[in-house]
């Protein structure tokens, strides 16, 4: 489902425009993308991975991270142009001999996703067909957005077999910033991925060069817990099958923090990561997450950390919102959930979304099919950099 953007624009069924040709065969298309760079920008802090194709694997030589510029990027489309270019040339120069070829992720709540069941049709016809659905159902100038349709499966409906499509609609002004963006920075821009669709690839992926792969016949979540936001995706044998955002993120805590203790974000940042280094989130719920009501702090401090349990409690209540409709709507129970981003890196975060919603959880690690340099901490790769790794598999 990646865009890929050298590709020239190719009308599609008169109403909407494909990006790239149809796809090619495996290995034709690995062989693109011997050596390139995968970029994903996220409202607190930007990474990139320096990759390299090896036979029937992927070699991770080099990991970057750096902090995005404050403001120049929300909700996945650029706010600041010129400030994101300062910085993404900073991370250029850190490898002279660095190639320019670049894939990148995004996520947004300007991208409309919808799933839909469809009559058995030739593949080369679905595109048509989903294009007109939205055209028909959602308020929106279609041609203003690139569609791009992936299959999820079949399923029976009475006594037909019809086909489950998954669609994401991402505006046109987006993509063209993103270009030019990209090519004011030095690099060349290949082909763009949404970060739901980057996890679906590593984890077909691994269920194919994996006979053991723990995503196998299994249904899994993975939530993506960014600074601003945070993504909950449903997969099934490795297939999407669901996504939806919510407002919760690292800067919620950050807001906290800064506003009990009277100091700017970036010292309330520092706080909460020296918090966290010495303290678990279930054992802050225990000391604080259930105060009495009318309960009179002893403390600033003390006020802050049940601010902070409050505020991690109101992430719980918000995923378990999302995972009783998912599992109402689809009645299947679900497996496992894996964490990642930023805020999977919280001490006992998975430990206590385990406690609360009651579904075994776990941060998300590095999948065993890929290869790492040694300068790459392949323990945490998939927590920091999970959606642009994914980015770089074509399937």
């Amino acid at each position: 489902m990646s865009l890929q953007l050298t590709a020239p624009f190719r009308k599609s069924d008169g109403r909407t425009v494909r990006l790239g040709k149809k796809k090619a065969p495996e290995k034709k298309q690995i062989a693109k993308l011997k050596v390139a760079l995968s970029l994903d920008i996220g409202s607190r802090y930007t990474k990139m991975l320096l990759g390299r194709q090896k036979a029937g694997s992927l070699f991770i030589e080099q990991a970057f991270t750096a902090n995005t510029p404050e403001r120049a990027y929300e909700d996945g489309t650029v706010a600041d142009a010129a400030a994101l270019e300062t910085m993404l040339k900073s991370l250029a120069a850190r490898n002279r001999n660095m190639t320019k070829d670049l894939i990148f992720s995004i996520e947004s709540t300007k991208i409309i996703k919808r799933e839909f069941v469809i009559p058995q049709i030739p593949e080369e016809d679905i595109l048509g067909l989903v294009t007109y659905e939205m055209m028909q159902y959602l308020p929106i100038d279609i041609s203003e957005y690139t569609v791009q349709p992936n299959i999820i499966g079949g399923v029976i409906e009475g006594d037909t077999e019809k086909t489950k499509v998954s669609v994401s609609a991402v505006p046109k002004n987006i993509i063209q910033s993103y270009q030019k963006l990209f090519t004011a920075a030095g690099f060349k821009p290949v082909s763009m991925d949404i970060n739901s669709n980057s996890v679906e690839k590593l984890l077909r992926f691994d269920i194919m060069r994996n006979p053991a792969s723990e995503y196998i016949n299994k249904n899994v979540v993975f939530i993506d817990m960014g600074h601003s936001c945070s993504n909950v995706s449903v997969y099934e044998n490795g297939r999407y099958q669901f996504n939806r955002t919510i407002e919760i993120g690292g800067r919620g805590l950050d807001a906290v923090i800064a506003d009990s203790l009277e100091i700017d974000p970036q010292k309330a940042q520092n706080v909460k990561k020296e918090l966290f280094s010495q303290i678990s989130v279930p054992e802050l719920d225990e000391k604080y997450g259930n105060m009495p009501s009318g309960y009179q702090s002893q403390s600033i401090y003390e006020r802050t950390l049940i601010d902070i349990m409050s505020v991690i409690r109101q992430w719980a209540a918000q995923v378990d919102k999302v995972l009783q409709y998912m599992t109402r709507s689809r009645e299947k129970k679900i497996d496992k959930i894996y964490i990642y981003g930023g805020g999977s890196l919280i001490k006992g975060i998975s430990e206590f979304f385990e406690q609360k919603l009651g579904i075994k959880t776990a941060s998300a690690s590095a999948l065993n099919c890929f290869e790492y340099g040694q300068a790459v901490d392949a323990r945490h790769i998939i927590s920091t950099h999970g959606n642009a790794l994914g980015a770089f598999l074509r399937l």
